[in-house]
């Protein structure tokens, strides 16, 4: 039998779910905006969303921790972070069973306000990234090709021309 104070609790978290999924699309625009290296456009959404979050308290701060730092783990380029892992080798289903494993780790009884913030905002994105890699596969290979042909020089670059000689005044006047 389910105690008075689980149902409470089980209210509480799905208002606080439904609260924050009102910003599904933002965030989702937000992971488009990465995906696609659009860093720009993703930084001027952020600020916007931060405004909408800051009344929901601990809850928002997380929720906008965790979209940020996808942010910066893309501009930085920090393989380490997960959300780089995800994108370059991660498989879509993978990437989907992991939201949903975000969203089940939101309703434990032990989560605080801002951690369940950040892991809605990871249920999102994590949904959202699932989506782009089924849709869009190639695109995180398309920046390593860029990246590689940046790295190597061209042959017009491979080798360094010197500056040109002044030519020397024939019947300089003394």
């Amino acid at each position: 039998m389910i105690s008075v104070q689980a149902i409470k609790i089980r209210v509480v978290l799905l208002s606080s779910y439904d609260t924050l999924h009102r910003f599904e699309a933002e965030v989702s625009q937000i992971v488009r905006y990465v995906y696609f290296r659009s860093l720009p456009r993703a930084e001027q959404d952020l600020s916007v969303l931060r405004n909408k979050l800051a009344s929901l308290g601990e809850m928002g701060r997380g929720f906008y921790d965790a979209v940020r730092g996808i942010y910066v783990s893309s501009k930085e380029r920090d393989q380490t972070s997960l959300y780089m892992k995800l994108y370059k080798r991660g498989v879509p289903q993978e990437i989907r069973t992991m939201s949903e494993k975000f969203k089940g780790e939101a309703y434990r009884s032990t989560v605080d306000e801002y951690e369940r913030g950040f892991l809605i905002a990871w249920e999102i994105s994590a949904k959202e990234l699932a989506f782009l890699k089924e849709n869009y596969p190639d695109y995180p290979l398309k920046e390593e090709g860029e990246q590689s042909k940046a790295q190597q020089p061209k042959a017009e670059e491979a080798y360094e021309v010197a500056p040109r000689k002044k030519p020397r005044r024939q019947g300089r006047p003394d």
